[in-house]
């Protein structure tokens, strides 16, 4: 059919309409594609999805043998994200039926708001979780978080530290190392269709997060468990506020076993800091070991020339300067051993005070470490304004105004040990890669030689000798081989300066088995009372830490061979001593004679009101107990038998009981009056005669 003129024209322009309005949509698909299709994008995928973080799983962490001791375990967590008015409204009647909450209650509660990310309930139950799976509505989800788990609950959890809820570490290694344990974060997607009505309740990664890298540390954990069980131990047995300890590797500087224990602290399982490393203290006489080295290397004494100890007491300058015990003549060697004061003091001023204190800085006290531990102490170390004041040298001398930590101590002890290098503590091992295989191991590092090794073999006798003779024979062991030195330090008053006379410091400082030096290591008491001598508290719990680890470590021991003997004679062994207080006298000696000890009472009836040695020690089988017994119907002090004891022993068992008494002579006790078993009255004086 041949179509009219007109009929053709409404065609064309029906045409020119179509061509124009796809030129038009072309155009503007163009246009929204090429110009502004980034925008756009953006804007749907704002629309239809919504991404959360999901922190990554946190590195493990091992101690030295491969034992596990932090671990990641999952609990589920709720939280909301409500894309829109209707869902916020559903998950806030939710939330409201699911906890008990009056209407209305949750939305303000948990700050709800549309688009907006809100954390609901961290870490729930199991069956919880499940539960809410199952008919949460849409708008809240559920994510799997990790957290810690300490396999050896709060046994070294100084150094472990802990972390926060959202697994950032906030102490010990925990906080230095967060970097590399925490790893790096993923993203996951929440889907939503055209109508904004979320399809998916859990999350999807849409990145993968990276798990933070696993560490293995230099502690040996059963040397650690055992240093803060006799912490516990010394602290309960000796009275003192605190203990604190640290032992090394002498040949390496890697730190084997670091603690601290005060009955007082709160929150245990989330320690702020380890005071080994964050406290400072002042060593008192255990700093002589380092006066000592500096001395000796002035190549100034002479062994076979003694110094006059004033029998004890020597003004000098505006103090009046004493030692525990009265000395006239002593060599070098005997100064040292039986820590004479004014010997060492007067030694010191010939050698100079600024000697001294660059010797000190050389075994790197007064400054940290560096150890990888947060929270590290400097220490302190004045240096005088004129080093010709001898009271200033003297007082340095036997450290006082040296402010140490233990882990410095230790450090500088080990450096005697291993014959004169000071290495830089480290706590950390290595990293595991995904094969279990330990990467990128740290290895010792040497900071300086402070002294010359002659020097230090000199000194390491000198410290056996403390130990066999002088003033920590109660730290001599018959399985190790232990060389030390005591400290008995005046406690600071930091708030009003000066000292407190009431209170003190007792320390051990030493290394053993001393004929092949294996660890380093210092064990503090504070404010132990009423016996407070270094010698008599921090040295046996050193000697107990020491023999536990023996036992432990035979094959490394190449001390007086006792090892030997207990494994290969059945009739020769470590026993504990029992604990005799209050006991009946006859069934204390059953007791006594059960675990292989001889009974030595001073009376035949009665309650036992004292004992020799104390309960806990490790004695050897067939050692002897003294007892001191009381009769029960007489609430008296009686005198205990002294006879055999050196002075220092006899004087704190003394003191401890609270009775007066006069020494007479030198070595040990040969006789006393009133004699053992006598009743003590009020003003009763205990004369005691030495030989």
């Amino acid at each position: 059919m041949k179509r009219t003129k007109l009929e053709k024209i409404r065609l064309g322009f029906i045409f020119v309409l179509v061509v124009t309005f796809f030129l038009i949509a072309l155009t503007r698909l163009v246009h929204l594609q090429l110009v502004h299709g980034a925008r756009y994008k953006n804007i749907v995928e704002r629309q239809s999805s919504g991404k959360v973080a999901i922190p990554a799983a946190r590195g493990l962490i091992y101690d030295r043998s491969g034992q596990l001791l932090a671990s990641n375990v999952y609990a589920p967590s709720l939280y909301a994200s409500p894309g829109n008015q209707k869902e916020l409204e559903a998950v806030a009647g939710f939330l409201d039926e699911q906890f008990g909450f009056k209407t209305g209650s949750a939305k303000k509660k948990y700050n709800l708001a549309v688009n907006k990310f809100s954390w609901i309930k961290r870490q729930m139950p199991d069956d919880m979780s499940h539960r809410i799976s199952q008919t949460a509505p849409r708008g809240l989800y559920l994510r799997n978080e990790t957290k810690r788990k300490y396999a050896f609950g709060q046994v070294g959890k100084q150094i472990l530290g802990f972390t926060d809820i959202d697994n950032v570490g906030r102490s010990g290694i925990e906080l230095s190392f967060d970097h590399m344990l925490g790893g790096e974060k993923g993203w996951a997607d929440i889907r939503r269709d055209g109508l904004r009505n979320t399809f998916r309740v859990k999350e999807q990664a849409l990145v993968k997060p990276v798990p933070g890298e696993s560490l293995v540390l230099t502690i040996d954990w059963r040397m650690q468990e055992i240093v803060e069980n006799e912490l516990k131990w010394a602290v309960e047995k000796y009275n003192a506020k605190a203990a604190m300890a640290a032992f090394v590797n002498c040949n390496t500087g890697e730190i084997l076993a670091i603690a601290h224990y005060d009955p007082s602290e709160q929150n245990r399982d989330k320690p702020f800091k380890l005071r080994a490393v964050t406290d400072q203290f002042e060593p008192g006489s255990s700093f002589k070991i380092f006066s000592a080295a500096a001395i000796l290397e002035s190549g100034e004494i002479d062994f076979a020339d003694s110094t006059y100890c004033e029998d004890g007491k020597w003004k000098i300058g505006k103090r009046t300067l004493r030692d525990s015990e009265e000395h006239a003549w002593l060599n070098f060697r005997s100064i040292f051993e039986l820590s004479s004061n004014i010997g060492l003091a007067k030694n010191a001023i010939k050698t100079g005070g600024r000697e001294i204190y660059e010797t000190a800085l050389k075994f790197g006290f007064g400054k940290k470490t560096e150890v990888q531990l947060p929270g590290e102490s400097p220490g302190s170390i004045v240096r005088a304004v004129n080093w010709s004041s001898e009271s200033v040298t003297a007082s340095l001398a036997i450290g006082y105004g040296v402010a140490v930590t233990c882990l410095q101590m230790a450090a500088a002890t080990a450096a005697i040990a291993n014959g004169g290098t000071l290495y830089k503590p480290t706590i950390i091992v290595g990293q595991v890669d995904e094969d279990g295989t330990v990467v990128g191991k740290a290895l010792p590092v040497a900071v300086r030689s402070p002294v010359l090794k002659s020097t230090v073999d000199t000194l390491k006798s000198f410290m056996r000798g403390v130990v066999e003779i002088g003033t920590a024979t109660r730290a001599n062991s018959e399985l190790i081989n232990i060389a030390g030195k005591t400290g008995t330090a005046w406690m600071a008053n930091l708030e009003k300066g000066g000292y407190y006379r009431s209170k003190h410091v007792a320390s051990f400082t030493g290394f053993f088995p001393c004929e092949d030096p294996v660890v380093a290591g210092v064990v503090v008491l504070l404010n132990p009372k009423p016996v407070y001598y270094g010698g008599w508290t921090a040295g046996p719990a050193f000697k107990r830490i020491v023999e536990r680890w023996g036992m432990l470590n035979p094959d490394r021991i190449t001390g007086s061979g006792k090892f030997a003997l207990i494994k290969s004679d059945k009739n020769i062994k470590t026993v504990e001593i029992p604990n005799l207080i209050g006991r009946d006298v006859v069934l204390a000696e059953t007791m006594a004679a059960t675990g292989g000890f001889a009974f030595r009472p001073d009376k035949s009836t009665g309650v036992v009101v004292w004992q020799y040695p104390p309960a806990d020690r490790l004695a050897l089988y067939g050692d002897d107990i003294l007892v001191s017994v009381q009769h029960r119907e007489l609430a008296e002090k009686v005198f205990p038998d002294l006879k055999g004891l050196s002075i220092r022993e006899a004087a704190a068992i003394l003191s401890f009981l609270g009775i007066k008494y006069e020494v007479n002579g030198k070595g040990k006790v040969l006789r006393q009056w009133p004699l053992p078993g006598k009743t003590v009255n009020g003003s009763a004086v205990c004369n005691v005669h030495c030989g």
